[in-house]
């Protein structure tokens, strides 16, 4: 029984963090791109800026920095500090719920629940202070549908958020019924609802990926690969997956696929290319697989 938790707890972090990568509307998470995902530079040139001289906003985007980095207690210092000052409540806690998450891959079995729990508390916490925050209330719903039961997963809770996510967003009710649907082994609808998601617009990418993620868990490979495919094409900003995460999804399924050329070659991609040290990692796991 522990073995079985622990295994559907992997399968829940995976892909809760999979599908909490994805745009904010507010403006303050929308209003920077960075280059080339390059946060190293991101965090270098604002590094070098005096903390007493830098702005909120500047520190913002050092938090966003230092998290796709992994520096999380560094993110953690930053995001407190942004709160202390009630700067952009919305974007500043939900920002803290991903931080949150990302530290469930560092803490041991035992604390994995209640870190995840601290993630959702803060994008409770973000609603609260912004109502029209959508990725907050996608992210709290993504935690209900992904969530095993004993985590605090409930398919219903996560239904009764479906009026809220429609009348913020279409597309993201399409996306989040679409996943609901999966979990309800309705692949047809749900395979339906994703490609209906928001098919243009500079968050094109976002939907992509998650289809691409869909068509992996439903093992069809092929098409997989493809949708991981067309995202090289499209110009990333600063909340959508990081070129990385794009490359280890697309190496990962071409692995699958038995194409094991490719897929070495995209790792091995990954793992020299990667900021974040868990991609770095996760890479390196998959390589040794072969």
């Amino acid at each position: 029984m522990i073995l079985e938790n622990n295994q559907a707890l992997v399968r829940f972090f995976f892909l809760l963090i999979l599908f909490t990568l994805a745009p904010v509307s507010a403006s303050t998470l929308s209003s920077f791109s960075v280059p080339n995902s390059d946060f190293t530079a991101l965090s270098n040139r604002i590094n070098a800026i005096a903390p007493s001289r830098r702005t909120l906003d500047q520190t913002f985007q050092l938090a966003v920095a230092s998290w796709r980095l992994g520096q999380l207690k560094t993110a953690q210092t930053l995001t407190d500090q942004l709160i202390k000052a009630d700067f952009e409540l919305g974007d500043s806690l939900y920002l803290k719920g991903l931080i949150h998450l990302t530290e469930v891959q560092q803490v041991n079995v035992f604390k994995k629940i209640g870190t995840a729990k601290k993630a959702l508390k803060a994008w409770e916490q973000a609603i609260e202070a912004d109502p029209n925050h959508i990725l907050a209330l996608f992210a709290v719903t993504a935690f209900y549908i992904n969530a095993p039961s004993f985590a605090g997963g409930d398919l219903d809770a996560a239904a009764a958020r479906l009026p809220q996510i429609l009348a913020l967003d279409p597309q993201y009710h399409q996306l989040a019924a679409g996943l609901i649907a999966e979990k309800q082994d309705q692949p047809e609808r749900a395979e339906q609802l994703l490609r209906e998601a928001r098919t243009d617009g500079p968050d094109q990418v976002i939907m992509l990926f998650q289809l691409g993620q869909f068509y992996y868990r439903g093992d069809d490979y092929n098409r997989a690969v493809q949708t991981f495919e067309r995202l090289q094409d499209y110009p990333l900003r600063w909340h959508h997956p990081v070129p990385s995460m794009i490359h280890l999804m697309r190496g990962m399924a071409l692995k699958k696929q038995g194409d094991l050329q490719a897929s070495r070659a995209m790792l091995e991609t990954v793992r020299e290319g990667a900021q974040n040290p868990s991609l770095k990692a996760w890479a390196e796991k998959e390589l040794a697989g072969f």
